[in-house]
């Protein structure tokens, strides 16, 4: 059992933004990115679930534990094309290279998100420490 239920479920949280966060940095990374032989990178998506511990709380309720990292995706959205007929990965017939369907503006965005929420968590597990100090200080007297 942990001491500090919000402090360990913030810490899971941490983890699943710091994963966020790197995935996204990849978006960005590769926001010009063609491919060999018509192969276009495509848009990562990280999938999140809960974690449930196996006890229960009193209204029967499974209490959250966690939250964790289950898949990465790639967006369904087609690849954009781009008309750049002296491109290397430019078709020979159309003057089409393919693009990455990445909006600069849209991982920006989920950077930002990811930030705030890694720094929300953070926030909890400085505040739960302190409210653990408390509590020990007030036992001692």
């Amino acid at each position: 059992m942990e001491l500090i239920p919000a402090a360990a479920i913030s810490s899971s949280a941490l983890d699943a933004e710091r994963a966020r966060m790197e995935i996204t940095a990849n978006n960005l990374a590769n926001v010009q990115s063609t491919g060999k032989n018509g192969q276009v990178y495509s848009r990562r998506i990280p999938v999140f679930e809960a974690v449930y511990s196996e006890q229960f709380g009193h209204d029967g309720i499974q209490n959250l534990a966690g939250v964790k990292m289950k898949d990465i995706v790639a967006d369904p959205r087609q690849p954009l094309e781009l008309y750049a007929p002296y491109h290397p990965s430019a078709d020979q017939k159309t003057g089409m290279v393919k693009m990455p369907n990445i909006s600069p503006i849209e991982e920006m965005v989920d950077m930002i998100a990811a930030t705030r929420a890694y720094e929300a968590n953070l926030s909890v597990i400085k505040q739960s420490r302190d409210i653990a100090d408390k509590t020990i200080t007030l036992g001692r007297q």
